[in-house]
């Protein structure tokens, strides 16, 4: 567990490591990543072994990673389970014992699919806050997982939320950068290189032939972004790291639908001004809005859609999905985030490296 600065939510993290059950965690290491509070004085009243990092560490959570995954794999076996969290995310009791599960469970049928090579937990944000910007993301983040689900637990990304990875599988990485098969640094599991090394990872996982789960039962909460500008730099970081990846594995068989994914994204993005654009000149030419009563049935499905997708949610989130509006805006929004990412990587722009 790296960990920058996180004495508020540390101890939280090591208690629900420590309440694990089946199987249980044999040993939790915490990796001070340059901070300057006390969490690693927490951390090790909490019940967790405290590795602090030699010096100043100049690549971040990816350096302190590589770092503690160095030392600890010489007296690992292949058949081995290492965890890798952040040190602000709560894991419910039975994340070992659904995802451990997930990782050794035989394939079954005639269908022949590539062993699992990882598991993400399923993460959702804390139910308390109450803000518009905590409940905004707590619906995201929901239907985040329902899409997950519905896609028969497929991640899409190796969230550092909680990712539990075979010993086996790591080294089968550690090798293929030694021998120049994948981008990155020999003898180092994360790419200091990238924005985002979850990302970067999880392209690394497939391009070996392993699947990348997420079991909708291995769950685990998050915090939420406190600010506007914390949520900007978050999401600039994420979509810059997944920008990187694409540009470090190109478009082959493994990343075809993620390319396919992100075009979509992009292109999407686009429809929304060019409707806005149209309804003006429309406006101005006639004088009038265009209105089609056909649209309507439409229009509640989505309304439908919305509300039935976040129904589990407190019942200001459901209330907040129904108005529709703030949502809408929501999105746009983070669609402008992605283009301001996607011009920060052009422009070949410093990384903004914050604690998610």
């Amino acid at each position: 567990m790296p960990a920058y600065n996180e004495s508020a939510t540390i101890a939280d993290t090591v208690r629900a490591l420590r309440r694990q059950w089946s199987p249980p965690i044999d040993r939790i290491v915490v990796v001070p990543n340059n901070c300057s509070d006390d969490t690693a004085q927490i951390a090790a009243a909490a019940g967790a072994d405290v590795h602090e990092f030699p010096g100043h560490n100049p690549h971040k959570k990816a350096g302190a990673l590589n770092w503690a995954i160095t030392n600890l794999l010489p007296g690992l076996a292949d058949d081995d389970f290492l965890l890798v969290t952040d040190a602000d995310s709560i894991l419910h009791p039975d994340f070992t014992q659904h995802a451990v599960r997930a990782l050794t469970r035989p394939r079954a049928g005639r269908r022949r699919r590539r062993p699992v090579g990882a598991v993400c937990a399923s993460f959702h944000t804390s139910r308390d806050g109450t803000s518009l910007l905590d409940r905004l993301q707590r619906n995201e983040y929901a239907r985040f997982a329902r899409q997950v689900a519905r896609r028969m637990d497929k991640a899409l990304v190796l969230s550092g939320v909680a990712t539990l990875l075979q010993v086996r599988v790591i080294r089968d990485v550690l090798i293929a950068r030694g021998e120049g098969r994948l981008p990155g640094y020999r003898g180092e599991l994360y790419h200091r290189d990238t924005a985002t090394e979850d990302i970067e990872l999880t392209f690394a996982v497939q391009a070996l032939g392993y699947r990348p789960v997420a079991p909708s039962k291995a769950t685990a909460i998050t915090e939420s972004m406190p600010t506007w500008t914390a949520l900007k730099d978050q999401r600039i970081r994420w979509q810059r790291g997944m920008l990187d990846s694409l540009r470090l594995y190109g478009m082959n068989r493994r990343t075809f639908g993620t390319w396919v994914r992100q075009i979509a994204i992009y292109t999407g993005s686009l429809l929304v001004p060019a409707y806005l654009a149209f309804l003006a000149l429309f406006l101005a030419v006639t004088g009038s809005l265009p209105f089609d009563p056909r649209w309507l049935p439409l229009t509640g499905i989505f309304f439908l859609e919305r509300v039935w997708t976040v129904r589990s949610g407190r019942p200001g989130d459901i209330v907040l999905a129904a108005s529709m509006l703030p949502e809408w805006l929501f999105e746009q929004w983070r669609a402008g985030v992605y283009w301001l990412a996607a011009w920060k990587t052009v422009r070949g722009a410093d990384r903004e490296w914050i604690n998610h």
